[in-house]
């Protein structure tokens, strides 16, 4: 190990002004960090050096041997501000450099022109692939506080939950947003089986004949039902999404809340949701707590619809890819995924804010991930390719230009903050950021079991996820999986990789929990492309300059050098509470 690094002993302080001009009267230092290597031995591909560095004036050296090195920095934001200003890396000897974005005058500025353009073109492309309305997502994220409804209890009128004694062909109005704005369906078809009931419901302006783009049919009903719940155990997205986050309802002792009892019904709408009648796109479906709530008494939900329901765009449901509709034509198959996707938010809201927090809701950020997960873990299952965007029965990392998925946009803006959900179109960047981490820890601590942690845990936000890495026995916490992420990330296209840093083992990576076994395809970030650029956004030290800063819970990528052979040295001004991480990989 100690022929690898220089390692300078006395007059380093000399030294480094002598090579690299420090300026004495800043009061900065001049260290030689000798850094702790994980992975395979420096010198071999994929080594990563996490560096034990608290910020301010330093030297990284390292010999990188005989054989060709590509040479990565990765610059990590743990904290939950942005830092400013931009870390700057400079050397005294000449190297090429990769330069594949604009820079960034400003934090602030939170897409490039470039960046800007290939989301717009991505979208044109793949259609707008939101998950959970906006209104939906603001409500579940803050709904009304049980604390408030218990104080106020003495004067709630309880009312009896209503009867559903629904049968195939009654019709309903569902409420959407107002007590006014209805929505007039019919059961198309009813399944009672293992003590479970699923109705589905179809708008009827939406059903056989309508004027819409694409009209849903029994066929299709039927199959959709199939999906989600079946006769017997552990093979439909009830039990197998149910089996790992918890019961979507239950008991509780909140007298504004839906009785516990109507737990073994669930009721799923179809209707053309913002009324787009889009072939191509939009709000797939969402799941809003409102419907959990009564809709009279003391600080109930009006628009109520007081059941267990979510809700599925028919447009896009009944969208084929030929000629002929089939559930697994890429819209039918992506609305499948969103049942997995919606499931989630429906049991998180039970499991968190119902049992466990008194309605604190989970973050944002993480309820996506936990959904984005349940897609995944379920889509071979379920016989569609999921947010993975490979082939569902392919455990490879599939092949490179691949356009699918949530992760070409990740590798578009992997600089941007894990923990922000940003809004409007940008609100895509944040699918696939959370999906990006939430594939990562799911392959690496704990598989399926840990995403039970995190979902039943009394926590929300970060410190669920420390939380649930330390109940399953790991000694990370989120602040030092978010750095072996980033290194995980520029690993990627290794399948050599020891645990703490697998994305790609080249086949399937299994994750048995309870009576399910889930097969977790292989993920290579490089064999996704974002417009001319393959894997995940690289600066040059020459850019990094004027990025402007670190977000929040963030990483950004440096391409240091390519082709390097012996040693190097690089002088690092680096902010205050960003933390170095060093990658190295043969050149091809």
């Amino acid at each position: 190990m100690k022929n690898k690094y220089l390692v300078v002993i006395s007059l380093l302080f000399l030294v480094s002004i002598l090579l690299y001009g420090c300026q004495e009267e800043s009061g900065d230092t001049v260290s030689l960090v000798v850094p702790p290597v994980e992975g395979p031995a420096v010198g071999d591909s994929g080594s990563t050096a996490h560096i034990d560095q608290p910020g301010g004036l330093f030297v990284y050296t390292q010999n990188l041997g005989s054989t060709p090195q590509d040479v990565y920095f990765i610059f990590t934001n743990t904290g939950a501000s942005n830092i400013t200003p931009a870390t700057e890396v400079s050397s005294a000897s000449s190297m090429s450099y990769k330069e594949k974005v604009n820079n960034q005058s400003n934090l602030q500025k939170n897409l490039t022109e470039l960046q800007q353009q290939y989301l717009i073109e991505y979208t044109n492309e793949r259609g707008m692939r939101i998950k959970d309305s906006p209104l939906a997502t603001q409500f579940n994220a803050n709904p009304p506080k049980f604390g408030d409804m218990v104080e106020k209890s003495k004067s709630f009128v309880d009312v009896p939950p209503p009867l559903y004694a629904d049968t195939t062909g009654d019709t309903l109005n569902f409420m959407n947003e107002s007590t006014s704005d209805l929505i007039a369906a019919t059961l198309r078809l009813q399944i009672v089986t293992d003590s479970k009931t699923v109705n589905l419901w179809v708008a009827n302006d939406s059903w056989t004949g309508c004027s819409k783009a694409n009209c849903m049919t029994q066929a299709m009903v039927q199959a959709f039902g199939d999906k989600f719940l079946i006769s017997g155990t552990s093979n439909d997205i009830w039990d197998w999404i149910s089996s790992v986050y918890g019961a979507p309802w239950g008991t509780h002792a909140v007298p504004n809340l839906i009785d516990s009892s109507i737990s073994s019904q669930i009721d799923i709408l179809f209707f053309d949701i913002s009324g787009d009648n889009s072939t191509t796109g939009g709000i797939l479906g969402f799941f809003w707590a409102k419907d959990n709530y009564k809709n009279t008494g003391t600080s109930s939900i009006p628009y109520s619809n007081q059941r267990l329901m979510f809700y599925i765009d028919s447009v896009l449901t009944a969208t084929p890819e030929g000629g002929t509709w089939e559930i697994t034509d890429e819209w039918p198959a992506e609305m499948v995924s969103t049942l997995s996707h919606e499931f989630q938010h429906m049991i998180n809201f039970y499991q968190k804010n119902v049992v466990r927090t008194n309605n604190v809701s989970s973050e944002t950020w993480i309820n996506e991930m936990a959904s984005m997960v349940a897609e995944d873990l379920i889509a071979d299952k379920l016989g569609i390719d999921g947010p993975r965007g490979v082939t569902y029965n392919d455990g490879t990392a599939g092949s490179s230009g691949n356009t699918n998925g949530r992760l070409p946009l990740y590798n578009g803006f992997s600089n941007l903050p894990l923990t922000t959900w940003l809004t409007g179109s940008n609100v895509l960047i944040s699918y696939a950021m959370n999906y990006s981490f939430g594939a990562y820890i799911v392959r690496n601590f704990g598989g399926a079991e840990l995403m039970q942690k995190i979902t039943q845990s009394t926590f929300t936000g970060t410190d669920a996820i420390d939380n649930a890495l330390s109940d399953l026995g790991f000694s990370e916490t989120f602040s030092t999986i978010l750095k072996k992420w980033g290194a995980s990330v520029l690993r990627s296209d290794l399948t050599s990789n020891t645990s703490g840093y697998q994305y790609n083992t080249g086949s399937f990576i299994t994750s048995t929990f309870g009576s399910d076994t889930h097969n977790l395809g292989s993920i290579n970030l490089f064999n996704f492309d974002y417009g001319t650029q393959s894997g995940p956004l690289l600066y040059s030290p020459a850019s990094l300059v004027s990025y402007g800063g670190h977000y929040s819970t963030s990483n950004t990528f440096v391409l240091i050098g390519q082709n390097l052979t012996g040693e190097f040295s690089k002088k690092i001004e680096m902010p205050s509470g960003i933390s170095l991480s060093v990658v190295t990989k043969n050149s091809n």
